[in-house]
Parts: C-alpha cells; sequence; structure tokens
C-alpha cells in the first residue's frame, strides 16, 4: 500500500486548501494509536480528519467514517483537547517528499492570547508518531508514543528532533549528473525500479515500478545496462510525475480485486493484471479513505472470524467429545438388553431349579443356543430372575435418559454449526456482530456489559434476482433465518434449504398466481437451490441435495434454538455449489 511521500504530497495539498482557517471543535481518540479531529469549516461544514500511528495503517486524511468515542479519554487526547479545541488550522505542509506533515493551530493559551501550536504527524511504519510541540521553544508537550532512543528522546519537556534523515535525495533538489552518478552506484544487479526507490527519498516500491512504466522502460531492467538515454527518461518522469501533482494535476484512483482494495494512487496505475480493475475518486482524501473504509472493515472482518470460529469450534470440540462419550455409554446400555433375556429364561425354567443353586444351564429359545447363568445362592430362581429384570429395568432408565441428553447434545451440534457457516460467510464486522450478539443470548458466550445506545441497523437478507425475475432472499444469520422464514416471507413462498447439512435459509418469493409445485419456473428453482448449496457447510462440494417446500409446511419447535425448524411434504434437488449459475447471480446480485 503506497501512503507514500507522493500520497502525503497530494493529501496535504488538498487539505491545505479545504482546511486553512477551519476552526477544529473536538478531538477525540477512539484507537490507542489514532485520533480524529472534528473540524469546522466556514461554509462547507464539518468534517473529520484521521490521523493514525499505526505501524500498519499510518495516514492522515479526511474520514467518513465513525467511531464511538471512548468514555475515558486518553491522557494524550486530554492533553490535545486543553491546546487544540477551539483553535484554527492555519497551515498542513508536508516536510520535503518525507512521510512527515507538519498541521500548525492558532489557539487560545490559558491567558487568552493567540498561540501557535504544532502538531507534527511522522507516518514512518512502526515508528509513525503524533506529536504536540510548541513552536516558540521547539520543546515537545506530549506525544501518543513515547520512547527514548540512541538517535532521540520524545517525552514531553524534550527538545523535538527530527527523525534521522535517509542518505537518499530528495526528487526535485537533484540535478541529472547526481541522479545517473548515484543510479550507477548501485550494487550489481540491482533492476531500476529497486534503484529508483533506493536513492529518492519519498518513493514506495510500488510507485516506482509505476514511474519505470510511465518512462517506457521494464522496471526488472538492471542499472548496468542503462545508458543515459534510459536514465534521462527515468529522470523526467519522477519530475513530471511529482510537478503535477504539486500543481494539482492528479487523478487519483483505487485498484480493487474481486472487491478488494489493492491499493491507491494520485495518479493512473500502468501496471496491473487484467483482473484489478479501478475507481476514479474526485479528490485523494476521497481515495484514501474509500480505501482505508473497506480494508480496514475487510481485515477487521478477518480478525472476528477467526477469533469467533476458534471460540465457536471450542464448543464443537467439547460436543463431540461428550457425544463420543455418550455413544460408549448408550453401547454399553444397549448391551445391558441381555439381562430381560436372562429373566425371561430364568422364569421359563424356574421350575428346574432350587434355591441353593450356583448355575443354571438354559436354552435360549430366541437364538437356540445353550447359555450358562451364575445365580445368588441367597435367593430363589424367580428372585435371581426379579434381579435381573431389575437391572434391565435400570439400564432402560439410564438409555432413555442417555438418548435425551444425546438428541439435546446433537442439537447444540448442529445449531453450532449452521452458527459456524454464517461466520465464514459475514461480509462485514456488523453482520459478525450481530452473529456475537446470537451466542451471547444463547450462553456460549459471555454477555458484553458495555453496548452503545444506538445500536446499529440490523443487516438484510442477500437478494437476488432469478433469470424468471423472481425475487430469492437468502439468510445471513440463525435470527435472520427466523425472521425471514417465519415472519417477513408469505407462507405460500417457496423455501429451501440443503438436506442434513448446516446452512442458510432460502426464500423464493412466488407471486400469487403460482399455488402449484408444479408452476415454479424450473430455473429459478435451480438457481434458488445453487445458493442454498453455496452458503452452506457443504459449499465446496461437488453435488449438494437441497430440500424445498412450500413455507407453510415449515415449523419451528417450541424451545427450538434460532434457526432450527422442522418440515415436511417436501421435495429434493441435486445441485452444484459452484457453477456458472451461481456465478451469474452473484454477479448480477440485488442491492
Amino acid at each position: 500500500m503506497p501512503f507514500d511521500g507522493l500520497a502525503i504530497k497530494a493529501i496535504t495539498r488538498e487539505l491545505n486548501s479545504e482546511l486553512i482557517d477551519a476552526r477544529i471543535d473536538k478531538i477525540y481518540q477512539p484507537e490507542r494509536d489514532e485520533i480524529f479531529l472534528s473540524i469546522r469549516q466556514a461554509k462547507a461544514g464539518t468534517v473529520r480528519l484521521v490521523i493514525s500511528a499505526n505501524p500498519r495503517w499510518a495516514r492522515i486524511h479526511i474520514s467518513s467514517e465513525k467511531k464511538a468515542n471512548p468514555s475515558q479519554p486518553s491522557s494524550f487526547c486530554m492533553l490535545l483537547r486543553k491546546y487544540l479545541e477551539g483553535g484554527k488550522i492555519k497551515e498542513i505542509k508536508q516536510i520535503g517528499m518525507e512521510r512527515i506533515v507538519y498541521i500548525r493551530i492558532e489557539a487560545l493559551n490559558d491567558f487568552k492570547e493567540w498561540t501557535d501550536k504544532l502538531l507534527i504527524c511522522e507516518f514512518m511504519g512502526r515508528h509513525s508518531n503524533i506529536i504536540l510541540i510548541s513552536p516558540e521553544n521547539g520543546l515537545i508537550l506530549d506525544a501518543n508514543k513515547k520512547y527514548s532512543s540512541d538517535v532521540r528522546e520524545v517525552y514531553p519537556g524534550k527538545e523535538y528532533i527530527t527523525p534521522p534523515a535517509r542518505d537518499k535525495m530528495e526528487p526535485l533538489n537533484d540535478k541529472f549528473q547526481d541522479f545517473t552518478a548515484a543510479m550507477w552506484n548501485q550494487t550489481e544487479d540491482v533492476n531500476i525500479a529497486s534503484a529508483l526507490f533506493n536513492i529518492y527519498t519519498g518513493l514506495s516500491p510500488y510507485c516506482a515500478r509505476e514511474i519505470c512504466a510511465a518512462a517506457g522502460l521494464d522496471c526488472s531492467l538492471p542499472v548496468e545496462q542503462c545508458g543515459e538515454y534510459e536514465l534521462s527518461q527515468l529522470y523526467n518522469s519522477t519530475r513530471t510525475l511529482i510537478t503535477n501533482i504539486d500543481q494539482g494535476i492528479i487523478n487519483p484512483v483505487v485498484q480493487y480485486q474481486k472487491n478488494v482494495p489493492l491499493e491507491f494512487t494520485p495518479y493512473q496505475p500502468l501496471t496491473h493484471s487484467p483482473e484489478v480493475v479501478t475507481r476514479d475518486f474526485a479528490s485523494m482524501n476521497e481515495a484514501c479513505d474509500a480505501y482505508y473504509l473497506q480494508k480496514l472493515s475487510q481485515i477487521r472482518l478477518e480478525s472476528m472470524q477467526v477469533n469467533l470460529s476458534r471460540n465457536i469450534k471450542e464448543h464443537l470440540n467439547k460436543a463431540y467429545k461428550k457425544k463420543f462419550l455418550q455413544e460408549g455409554d448408550l453401547s454399553h446400555a444397549q448391551e445391558n438388553e441381555k439381562f430381560r433375556v436372562w429373566g425371561e429364561l430364568l422364569t421359563s425354567y424356574a421350575h428346574l431349579y432350587k434355591k441353593g443353586d450356583t448355575v443354571a444351564v438354559l436354552n435360549d429359545f430366541y437364538t437356540g443356543e445353550q447359555i450358562s447363568l451364575n445365580l445368588d445362592v441367597r435367593y430363589t430362581p424367580i428372585q435371581n430372575a426379579q434381579r435381573f429384570f431389575k437391572t434391565y429395568n435400570k439400564s432402560r432408565g439410564a438409555q432413555k435418559h442417555l438418548e435425551h441428553l444425546m438428541a439435546e447434545n446433537q442439537h447444540g451440534i448442529d445449531y453450532l454449526e449452521s452458527v459456524l457457516v454464517a461466520v465464514e460467510q459475514a461480509d462485514n464486522p456488523a453482520q459478525i456482530e450481530e452473529i456475537i450478539e446470537e451466542l451471547e443470548k444463547e450462553g456460549y458466550l459471555k454477555a458484553r456489559s458495555a453496548r452503545g445506545k444506538n445500536k446499529p441497523e440490523r443487516s438484510q437478507p442477500r437478494k437476488f434476482i432469478s433469470s424468471d425475475g423472481l425475487e430469492i432472499f437468502v439468510g445471513r444469520n440463525n435470527h435472520q433465518n427466523d425472521r425471514l422464514t417465519l415472519r417477513e416471507s408469505d407462507r405460500n413462498d417457496l423455501w429451501l434449504h440443503t438436506k442434513n447439512i448446516p446452512g442458510t435459509h432460502v426464500i423464493i418469493s412466488l407471486p400469487p398466481t403460482i399455488k402449484l409445485i408444479d408452476q415454479v419456473p424450473d430455473q429459478t428453482l435451480e438457481e434458488a437451490a445453487t445458493l442454498a448449496a453455496f452458503y452452506s457447510k457443504a459449499s465446496s462440494s461437488p453435488k449438494v441435495e437441497v430440500d424445498y417446500t412450500f413455507r407453510f409446511n415449515v415449523k419451528k419447535p417450541g424451545g427450538a434454538r434460532p434457526g432450527m425448524v422442522i418440515y415436511d411434504n417436501y421435495w429434493t434437488i441435486v445441485v452444484k455449489p459452484n457453477s456458472e449459475i451461481l456465478q451469474k447471480l452473484l454477479d448480477y446480485q440485488a442491492d
């Protein structure tokens, strides 16, 4: 991701133009290494400026994202509020081509005098930081990350020292002779893109490759094979690109691959694979915001999916272990069926034996085999038979109780497996939050005490339009499955679900004219069944059986967990989860 000197140059140019004399209304710190400035402009309203010192996602741009304001602000946030709230932004500038931005703010001090404060934003990977200094004496007032190293100390009261300069040249301040000398001074076999990155500050490896493409050169070309002509092309392309950005001649774009953002740049990229698509934006801030909103949301989603899946699998493993032990106990209980047979045999042949006999040799009239039964000499044959029946009846009661426990445990396994499918197929963090809330209500997760006052809007089922123009709805989680099936669908709609496999509920919204199953269009039925198979645990299977029936045949048993239903009078269709039918539906998914 190239949040390099060029991206910063384009962003700060826009910020300096839009936010000069704008007033800082509020400051809050939603993340440990991220602050938001709520800035009120004279005519354009209020915007949020995000400044992040995250080691991986350090950045600055106007953001449309809304984050909750922590109830307890950090000491750094409180100090920023003290010095900067109510202040006016006077200048936002990049230091050379470095990844350092100075924000000069004029604010009232304790004596109601207008004084300058300098908010320094350093975007340098794991060394990223946000530092507030007093320009009068150059002393640090506070910093987001406080540390001490051999190079500098970042603590309140210490003099601010700029990060050590790297041994690189400024692209617009060098001469062609210095450029060629630096390029030819690279080690052997270094390609021109790597060499460009090595000698110039502010360029990312990605940007260096783009400059090579703009110069009409292969980025893998070794420097040692370049003459003055090739180097002059590189030199001029670099200067042209930076000069255009300086003058506001930019073309902000974000590159996507399968709807996943890959890069954002202030120029039209030249080097990308055919499956990558680009989207243009009106400003660099908008491009940056769109990139980070989706990228960070995807990363947060993946993190939540991993953590929640791990938790669910722990519960599943316990349930699987319980099932294994219960099956062993059931097998042992079923073996005690022999005591009933022994009791019946001994009762039938009791007249042949008397009290005091130790063994009874009997012919089993069920199998025709001869068996020997050990008798307790203290009891009569009939009393021994009653003891066999007593053991059998006790075992039979335990077996019934065990079967009930096994059924309960299996219901829990089925439910957790369906939740796991929903987690794996969630599209955004909000949908994961809905699943977490569901698991809290079911007792699988500990309920969180602190919840926002404004609950996020509930997600809606996935909606598709079939080839015949009928609407197909696909649930995203178990609570939504219940709502979709039992509340939102018509009793005469068609309901689909994978056969004996955890998955989602699918509804085909049928017009009133369709009353019989033969009237449902075959193509629509196949498409809906394909969606049911794809959004299930069997999505990677070559063929999947999908049951379908009219909605009025679907019932929810009392006390059943979310998403768990029973149905009768159904038909079954076999489909391929991954097929051209599915791809066509996904490509034209309705909003």
